[in-house]
């Protein structure tokens, strides 16, 4: 039987998505991820919502992960890749600096990216 971690993995593969990257969306360490899906660890409660809102945009529901009900969309390799997961370590850079910033100089930042 296909355990929540399997389900993560066939998941994280079919779009392409590095431990490294689902692990930096989820504060979590890509170590913790290769635990979750090899079935060695279980996520922690504060880690379910993060996992929803993550997935919930790809198709992929918490019920599915957890037990395998329901059905869910798992996408092909060449789906559109989102921009909730940074694809490169520039990004995942970028998006620590951006992070880090009160919430007035994000507005700032964005403001003056936008022109």
């Amino acid at each position: 039987m296909e355990h929540f971690g399997a389900r993560l993995k066939r998941f994280r593969d079919a779009r392409g998505w590095s431990q490294e990257q689902i692990g930096f969306e989820l504060n979590v360490s890509k170590a913790t991820i290769s635990k979750w899906e090899s079935g060695r660890a279980q996520p922690r409660l504060e880690n379910l919502a993060e996992i929803r809102r993550l997935l919930a945009e790809h198709g992929l529901t918490l019920d599915y992960l957890i037990d395998g009900a329901g059905s869910a969309r798992v996408g092909e390799p060449g789906d559109a890749y989102q921009a909730g997961v940074a694809r490169n370590s520039d990004e995942i850079a970028l998006l620590a600096c951006f992070r880090a910033l009160k919430p007035s100089r994000r507005k700032g930042l964005i403001a003056f990216l936008a022109d």
